[in-house]
């Protein structure tokens, strides 16, 4: 490691001679109590198979990451293979340019740029001897989580379960719920009634709703003392996002889903469209992009509260981004976790008894891939 640290001091380059990517397919059925859940389409298949990438660098040095969507996800990455070949691992941000470039002709998802940039930057922290967050510029190393709901059967199962979440020492919930106004305020009026008013509460229909009845349910929710009220139209209409943040007191989330999510989300801030920008390592680019997201939310004064993924190496990416930046007040911890997330690694992410999840310490992502569960559970090699 000294003599590698030496070589990049002195600006030896390195070079990536490979990526590789393998297909998993997770051997435990996941509940139907996770999906469907919007709009009655499963995203079962999203949880079963896992795209993994390996990029290999000629100094030793390999960084890893989980996708999602499957071997459709891995197709799109084997098309970007030859553009990473002979670069450096550490330019970051010419090698996300460079694909961000390509992502117009390619027609390619921001799920694969984030793959690849969450990669680069496990390269990086091992090259350094540093965990992400720290090469980042850290601010803490630990924060608050709150748990974020699958869609429950009934109003009694969602109460249920933020009772026992409470007990574990989560401090706030986050529904999602059908999309059907009057019975999504029955389960928030259960729930409130259930935890009490030491529990913060947040809802998320998922753009389920038209502009009346968003502002009908956010009325309700400033009632009930939510916390938030995320993406209760589609992040495409900024017209009606600026009615409602105007219209309510309750802060608005949104914008984790839309497409070049730096780039296109200086005309909602400008506008006062969103109270609280959403974005994440996978949805939206990766670290790079994400960090950027953040910067911009913080100079006009607004939180950036990062949206989970459905796998670890997403999830501890995700946790390096809000463990080096000021403006993000919670991590999003999804449950059932058994079920939806924690797999593929030695050691996983926990939250401790007084609901805090603390960042890895290891170099880069920091987080010791299982292979022979990957190996295992292969199904494609391309």
């Amino acid at each position: 490691m000294k003599e590698l640290l030496l070589n990049f001091q002195w600006g030896v380059k390195m070079k990536i001679t490979d990526m590789k990517i393998q297909v998993i397919r997770r051997d435990a059925p996941v509940s139907q109590e996770v999906g469907p859940q919007y709009g009655g389409i499963s995203f079962l298949d999203e949880l079963y198979e896992v795209p993994l990438v390996t990029i290999v660098t000629d100094e030793g040095i390999e960084g890893v990451s989980f996708g999602s969507n499957g071997m459709a996800l891995a197709q799109y990455l084997a098309k970007l293979r030859p553009l990473l070949l002979g670069e450096d691992p550490l330019c970051r941000e010419r090698i996300w340019q460079k694909l961000w470039e390509q992502s117009r002709i390619l027609f390619l998802p921001q799920t694969a740029l984030g793959v690849i940039d969450v990669a680069l930057w496990d390269i990086g922290g091992k090259v350094a001897n540093l965990p992400i967050y720290k090469l980042l510029g850290a601010y803490r190393n630990k924060v608050k989580a709150y748990a974020s709901s699958t869609q429950r059967p009934n109003p009694e199962s969602y109460a249920q379960e933020a009772l026992e979440l409470k007990a574990r020492g989560f401090t706030g919930y986050k529904l999602h719920i059908p999309g059907i106004p009057s019975r999504d305020l029955e389960i928030c009026r259960v729930v409130r009634k259930a935890v009490g008013d030491d529990m913060l509460l947040m809802l998320d229909p998922v753009a389920r709703y038209d502009r009346e009845q968003a502002l009908m349910v956010g009325r309700e929710l400033e009632r009930l003392n939510f916390y938030w009220y995320e993406e209760p139209i589609s992040d495409f209409d900024i017209d009606g996002l600026a009615q409602l943040c105007s219209a309510l007191d309750i802060p608005i989330a949104g914008l984790e889903v839309r497409p070049g999510n730096f780039y296109a989300i200086k005309e909602y801030l400008v506008r006062g469209a969103v109270d609280i920008v959403r974005s994440d390592v996978q949805f939206n680019g990766g670290i790079t992009q994400l960090i950027k997201v953040a910067a911009l939310a913080e100079a006009f004064g607004m939180r950036c509260e990062i949206h989970t993924n459905f796998n670890p190496l997403m999830n501890a990416a995700n946790l390096h981004v809000t463990c080096s930046i000021k403006n993000c007040e919670f991590y999003e911890w999804w449950v059932p976790e058994k079920l939806i997330w924690d797999f593929g690694v030695k050691e996983s992410l926990m939250v401790d008894r007084e609901g805090y999840v603390h960042v890895p310490k290891g170099p880069g992502l920091g987080m010791e891939v299982d292979w022979d569960y990957v190996n295992v559970h292969t199904i494609a090699t391309l």
